[in-house]
């Protein structure tokens, strides 16, 4: 690098001897005005753009040997519009001729007033600034560069062959830039600029100080100032920049009618031997905020590091944010964003960055953590964050955390009319992420979640949140959410599991009413796809499966609902009771969700005293329901008179669910149970009169077998006597006829 410098510094040397020698032999020996036309056939010829001098070319010889050159301008290329190139109203440079004879060079402030350039793009992706300048005869393309070891060299200003005295200063006013791309239609702006540097000397602060106005296509205007001390070591190795003020007024669509201020004041020191660099009293203030910063950078020249510091003091972010112009949302909480303040440190490589010791706080939520970006090529971004509490309801509209406010906010995604952000894909195709973030404490749309860790992955398009815990009143819940960002649409899958959880407070929170209490939990499997949040909700499809035990259903007194029903079929007063509950044992369902439709095919809910198994439909976008339920009595109940209703044991009881899906109409058809009843009474009457017959014929059948039995008993008794008496009259008469 010292190298470099020093031939540089030979080189305006030698520039400036020439053009002072330059200077002599014009003033002497021509008047300049008379070869305007050869200057500008010479340019043309070496350019292929004329140059026209329409001012005066005017020299001056003591006490400053100078030149001063009036309006100048360069045409335009073919291609690229009636507009010059560059245009000057006037330069001028001057060096002093008394130290000349020292060897020593002093030159006057130069001075360069009306720079018009105009920069293009024409259609065909040319640019008028990549001039066609001839190549050089005398320079062998081929031949190769010799090198020169000039570690002797001469490197004391001292010992140059003249001395760089003192440039007085450089004046630039009225300068304009224009820029167009005629392919893209951009067109920016730079003008009025005017830059003013005072006397130039070695170890010695130089002043600066400029101005402009820029204009970035045809709806934003930048002004700005600045003042600044400039400085440079005699051996050119040590340098310093101090931008004591810097003043910027932005004017755009978005931003405050009377601009957008930012104010930076900052210090930088570079040392070449060193191979450093420092920045230092960095501040900037915009809106009411202020950043301060400070950064170290070693190996310069080869592979630079950086470190440094960064932080916003606490300041009050909503007023800040309305200085800006950003019109916030309404609130719940009139103080919310009151207070806010960032800390961190950072380390910067050529292929890395990272964020350590990282502090902000919003309000009374505290967020430590780390942030890095691996890989610049891939932009590889890892994290690792930790909060301790965090009241989202503050920052929601009013309301948002009242009771019911999930059953609203379900209605509204089934208006298909509704407006809804559309979710961008490409920047979740381009995620390259690796993090994890945890909060100890949330409070959103009224519910409290504590122990949050959400672990998250995303590469190629696909984005996985998983693992995914927390904990929520007494329960804990488990998720793996997957994204696929792939196709033209957004995909999503999840599969989560809450258990251990008191139904009552969610359920209430959610509807607005307490219907269901008891502990249990769910298990969700559903995927959906969209580009837009409601579209994507009413694509929901999946299953959830319900297992509460020991609690109740809210609203609905089944016992008393079957001794009133029971009352007026017997013409009995009904008696109504305030107490609205149905205990069970267990309570389990399997529920399918198809796109806003809920069907339910196997609901049932034990206790003591009934059995209930059913199911139906709800359809959560049009808010209503349709179920049909049995209900079984499996207990003893007693009716209003106290008698006993063991009669409706086994008989089972229609219940119905129809209408508002919050109000629903509910209706227990006894009537039908009773009818049911007498028909099965009928039934096992005509079974009982069947059974008795079966018997009578069975116990006729046994008497006629009986008698039929004693009969041949009778005749075998008489056969056998007969038998008898004709065997003693055979004796005898043998007897007889022997006698």
């Amino acid at each position: 690098m010292a190298r470099v410098i020093k031939w540089l510094a030979l080189g305006v040397v030698a520039v400036v001897a020439l053009l002072v020698l330059l200077v002599v032999a014009i003033i002497l020996l021509v008047d300049p005005n008379d070869y305007r036309d050869d200057i500008g056939r010479i340019v043309e010829e070496q350019t292929g753009q004329e140059l026209v001098i329409e001012g005066d070319i005017r020299l001056s010889f003591f006490p400053w040997l100078g030149l001063d050159l009036g309006r100048t301008r360069l045409e335009n290329r073919e291609g690229f519009g009636d507009d010059p190139f560059v245009s000057i109203e006037s330069a001028g440079i001057a060096v002093k001729l008394m130290p000349l004879l020292r060897r020593e060079v002093v030159l006057d402030t130069i001075r360069l007033d009306g720079l018009r350039a105009n920069l293009i793009v024409n259609e065909d992706g040319d640019a008028n600034w990549d001039l066609d300048l001839p190549a050089d005869d005398d320079t062998a393309a081929d031949e190769p560069a010799v090198v020169e070891d000039d570690t002797d060299a001469v490197t004391d200003p001292a010992q140059l062959p003249v001395t760089i005295g003192t440039i007085q200063g450089v004046r630039i006013t009225d300068l304009h830039v224009n820029y167009e791309d005629w392919q893209t239609g951009a067109r920016h702006q730079a003008g009025p600029v005017n830059l003013r540097l005072g006397e130039l000397l070695l170890d010695e602060d130089v002043s600066l100080d400029a101005d402009w106005v820029a204009s970035l296509d045809d709806d934003t205007r930048v002004e700005g100032s600045l003042d600044g001390l400039l400085r440079a070591s005699s051996d050119f190795q040590q340098f310093r920049a101090i931008l004591t003020n810097l003043e910027m007024r932005a004017f755009a669509e978005g931003l405050p009618e009377d601009s957008l201020e930012l104010e930076l004041s900052a210090a930088f020191d570079a040392d070449l031997q060193q191979d450093t660099a420092r920045l230092s009293d960095f501040v900037a203030r915009v809106a009411g905020l202020r950043l301060d910063a400070a950064a170290n950078i070693s190996a310069l020249s080869t592979d630079p590091r950086v470190e440094g510091t960064f932080g916003i003091p606490e300041t009050d972010l909503r007023r800040a944010l309305e200085r800006m112009d950003i019109e916030l949302p309404e609130m719940a909480d009139d103080e919310a964003l009151r207070r806010f303040s960032l800390e961190g440190a950072f380390t910067a490589l050529t292929e890395r960055a990272d964020i350590t010791e990282l502090a902000i706080r919003l309000d009374d939520t505290r967020l430590d953590g780390t942030a890095s970006i691996t890989d610049f090529a891939t932009q590889a971004i890892r994290f690792d964050f930790h909060g301790d509490r965090f009241d989202a309801d503050r920052y929601l509209p009013p309301g948002s955390d009242d009771e019911g406010g999930g059953a609203v906010a379900v209605g509204d995604a089934g208006d298909e009319d509704a407006e809804a952000a559309e979710i961008p894909l490409e920047p979740l195709r381009d995620l390259n992420l690796d993090g994890r973030f945890r909060l100890d404490e949330l409070r959103v749309a009224g519910f409290d979640v504590s122990d949050i860790d959400i672990n998250v992955t995303a590469a190629d398009g696909t984005i996985r949140v998983h693992p995914l815990v927390a904990r929520l009143y007494e329960g804990e819940y488990q998720g793996d959410i997957r994204l696929d960002a792939t196709g033209d649409a957004l995909r999503v899958s999840a599969n989560e599991r809450l258990s251990g959880v008191q139904a009552q407070p969610i359920v209430k929170q959610f509807l607005g009413r307490d219907l269901l209490r008891g502990r249990g939990g769910f298990r969700l499997q559903a995927e959906t796809s969209g580009l837009d949040p409601m579209a994507m909700l009413r694509e929901l499809v999946g299953e959830v499966e319900l297992d509460f035990a020991d609690g109740a259903v809210v609203g609905l007194n089944l016992a008393q609902m079957v001794r009133n029903a029971t009352a007026r079929m017997q013409g009995q007063s009904v008696r109504e009771v305030d107490e609205r509950t149905t205990d069970f044992t267990n309570l389990r369902a399997l529920l399918r969700i198809d796109k806003g439709r809920i069907r339910n095919d196997r609901l049932t809910i034990q206790s003591p005293l009934f059995r209930v198994e059913g199911g139906g439909e709800a359809n959560i976008f049009e808010q209503t329901v349709d179920y049909a339920l049995n209900v079984n009595l499996v207990g003893s109940l007693e009716g209003q008179d106290g008698a006993s209703l063991d009669d409706l044991r086994r008989v089972p009881i229609p219940l119905r669910f129809s209408g508002s899906l919050l109000s629903p109409d509910i209706n227990l058809d006894l009537q039908a149970a009773l009818t049911a009843q007498q028909r099965e009474r009928l039934r096992e009457e005509e079974e009982a009169v069947r059974e008795r017959a079966r018997q009578e014929e069975e116990r006729a059948r046994e008497r006629a077998r009986q008698e039929e039995e004693r009969a041949r008993e009778r005749l075998r008794e008489e056969r056998d006597q007969r038998e008898g008496e004709a065997r003693d009259r055979a004796r005898d008469q043998l007897r007889r006829l022997l006698d």
